[in-house]
């Protein structure tokens, strides 16, 4: 019996993965003096998706090592990763000031599942790879906050998605059972540390992630939602199935 879902934020609840990709990119696109374009980061964030900030910010050095080294003129990887994360954060900073532009991209649908789910007595979770600073101004313009009966973030855990850690300490957290958790998840990385979790995934699909959460063979399809309008159903049907 299903007594807690497990959302994800980013890229679930709200698209900041749009947003979390353009900062990065316009970080290393000022980092290399426009040596690298804020296009050509964009087309390989994809990969990184649901990752920590420490491994995005590693595969993104890795991707375009040469041009920082030259433009910054080291070969010290910490200290390039340093600037790195220092210049998106300082971005990312002024988008997350901007509610009018986040709430263009809340995701309704997951929001009306949250709201259901609360509605219906369950337990409600949210369990992020972003930082609790940006968790805590997401969930207040959300207006989820007084949903949520856990909150766990990257700072709550050694090791990231796809990792199970996170969705392990949620269960042993809420005193439940694996097979009583039933996870939202949108990339391959959360869908992976759900999975790995002995839990039930559902995917929510977007432009960024949806072929490579179809391409993955994680799920079955009757588990992977494109139809945003049907995930309510979808899900409480799983719910009752399982009652």
């Amino acid at each position: 019996m299903i007594k807690a879902l497990i959302f994800d934020l980013d890229g679930t609840l709200i698209q900041t993965e749009v947003l979390k990709a353009t900062s990065y990119a316009q970080a290393i696109q000022q980092l290399t003096d426009h040596a690298v374009g804020e296009q050509q980061v964009l087309d390989v964030f994809g990969k990184f998706v649901g990752l920590s900030r420490e491994k995005v910010v590693e595969g993104l050095y890795r991707e375009f090592q040469s041009e920082l080294e030259l433009h910054l003129g080291s070969q010290d990887s910490d200290h390039i990763k340093e600037h790195i994360i220092n210049r998106r954060l300082s971005i990312y900073d002024k988008i997350l000031k901007d509610e009018v532009l986040l709430s263009k991209h809340f995701c309704p649908f997951t929001l009306k599942l949250l709201h259901k789910a609360h509605s219906e007595k369950l337990q409600i979770v949210l369990a992020t790879m972003s930082h609790l600073p940006q968790t805590t101004r997401m969930t207040t313009i959300l207006g989820i906050a007084d949903k949520l009966d856990l909150i766990l973030t990257r700072d709550d855990v050694d090791k990231g998605k796809p990792d199970p850690e996170i969705y392990l300490k949620a269960k042993n957290a809420l005193q439940l059972g694996s097979d009583e958790c039933l996870v939202i998840e949108d990339s391959v990385n959360g869908i992976k540390a759900g999975l790995s979790a002995g839990m039930q995934v559902f995917a929510v699909t977007n432009n960024v992630t949806r072929h490579s959460v179809h391409s993955c063979n994680l799920l079955d399809d009757a588990y992977i939602v494109d139809t945003l309008e049907d995930l309510s159903s979808r899900v409480f049907g799983f719910i009752q199935a399982e009652t």
